[in-house]
């Protein structure tokens, strides 16, 4: 085991290429089968493990993100 094997992903930091395209490929299909979160949802996770928010630009640069007056 090398340390791209125990490499653990962080907000807003890009995974290695081999897993990022996994990655991408897993967040694409949730993404279409129950929709993106919205910013607000984004707020809470980066709360919940103490990490300061980037900015509603950057999460929207980095990951989906739906339109609030259209989430659920």
């Amino acid at each position: 085991m090398d340390a791209t094997d125990t490499w653990e992903p962080q907000p807003g930091v890009r995974l290695p290429p081999v897993q990022g395209a996994k990655a991408d490929a897993i967040l694409a299909e949730l993404v279409s089968e129950r929709g993106a979160p919205t910013l607000e949802h984004y707020r809470r996770v980066y709360r919940s493990i103490g990490m300061a928010w980037p900015g509603d630009d950057e999460i929207r640069r980095l990951y989906p993100v739906a339109d609030a007056a259209f989430a659920g």
